[in-house]
């Protein structure tokens, strides 16, 4: 739910970003040779707010597409926030402590602490390596290797809808503005030679808000798409790194010297 009511904000300060980027119907105009005079009426928020809704009623249905997917966008962003982390995948210090437990002989404390962190990849594979100790060491790489990539995969899956987010905002933006300019042209054809140009022009100008809106959505969800699968990246790496080490010193036997 919060997740929602941030989405129709984020739907709100766009149609904000739209209304003070263009100019509104009610400001003063210049008189020819005369400077340009100042706004009749002072600022307000109620006139904001109903200028944006108008916009966004002028935008049609694909307003409402573009919203719903600003929602959707948010909520992603928002899940990647808090649970992609550190502490889901390579826990800071867990490594560390395992590997004293493990020299110590105190398989049970091992046991224990991976439980503790049970939610965790590496966690995971800990546990793996602590059961399947006295298999080859290729097996017990092989299989811990598959259990990191489902939980990278996962990760990873919940962060590919931001692309398609990304993708389709504009697309429906553009396809919201021809509609408009369908409409619009439309309007000028009824109204033959005796009609104001000026209507062409409003509609066209209330088409575009559809391509703002859409372009509005697609940068922040495409800079976070690629921010997310960097940081699941680098964790992935961090894993990798961390699950071979204890691998290697845990099971690797050493041949002794002649």
């Amino acid at each position: 739910m919060q997740a929602l009511k941030a989405g129709v904000l984020v739907g709100m300060a766009l149609a904000v970003v739209v209304v003070l980027a263009t100019p509104g119907e009610c400001s003063a105009q210049a008189a020819p040779g005369k400077p340009a005079a100042g706004p009749s009426e002072p600022f307000s928020i109620d006139a904001v707010v109903q200028d944006l809704t108008q916009k966004f009623k002028a935008g049609g249905f694909t307003m409402w597409v573009l919203l719903f997917l600003s929602v959707l966008s948010l909520a992603f962003m928002l899940e990647r926030l808090f649970r992609l982390r550190r502490a889901s995948i390579t826990p800071a210090g867990l490594a560390a402590r395992a590997d004293a437990l493990w020299r110590e002989g105190n398989i049970e404390e091992l046991q224990a602490l991976c439980r503790r962190y049970r939610r965790s990849t590496l966690a995971k594979v800990i546990m793996f390596i602590v059961e399947k100790r006295n298999h080859p060491i290729d097996e017990v790489n092989t299989a811990t290797g598959d259990i990191a990539a489902r939980d990278i995969a996962g990760h990873n899956m919940l962060t590919y809808p931001l692309a398609a987010i990304a993708t389709l905002s504009p697309l429906l933006g553009l396809f919201g503005t021809v509609l408009g300019m369908i409409e619009s042209f439309e309007i000028v054809a009824v109204a033959g030679s005796m009609g104001d140009p000026s209507l062409l022009a409003s509609g066209i100008s209330k088409a575009l808000v559809t391509t703002a809106f859409g372009l509005f959505i697609a940068i922040p969800t495409l800079f976070f798409y690629h921010l997310y699968r960097l940081r699941t990246t680098y964790l992935a790496k961090l894993l990798e790194e961390e699950a071979s080490t204890l691998i290697t010193d845990w099971l690797m036997k050493v041949e002794p010297k002649t």
